[in-house]
């Protein structure tokens, strides 16, 4: 899972038919582990209702479809949860954590 907050909406005027009820968010990931590109945001599908502003947890591949009900619909990443807080462990400098574009949540001093 990646830890992010919620930066843009993305509107589509044509898209996969099982994704007509959802809302597709741009994701700003926090930091996350190897991430297979670099990249500083990503489209997730939104199946909790989340909101510009508020920080999320993205789920990738098989688990994100899993969450929004169907392995059968085009997409890689889905929002699975709202966060209401974060609390990270003194030796975060240990861990091989990478922050996104050197941005740190609120509390968390890289």
């Amino acid at each position: 899972m990646i830890l992010g907050r919620v930066v843009g909406e993305v509107w589509a005027t044509r898209r996969h038919a099982g994704l007509d009820a959802h809302k597709l968010l741009v994701v700003r990931p926090y930091f996350w582990y190897a991430p297979p590109a670099e990249t500083s945001h990503l489209v997730a599908v939104d199946t909790v209702g989340a909101n510009v502003g508020q920080e999320v947890l993205v789920c990738l591949g098989e688990g994100a479809r899993r969450t929004a009900g169907s392995g059968n619909l085009p997409f890689e990443a889905a929002i699975a949860g709202v966060v209401d807080r974060v609390e990270i462990a003194a030796d975060v400098g240990l861990r091989p954590l990478t922050f996104v574009d050197g941005i740190a949540p609120e509390g968390v001093v890289p």
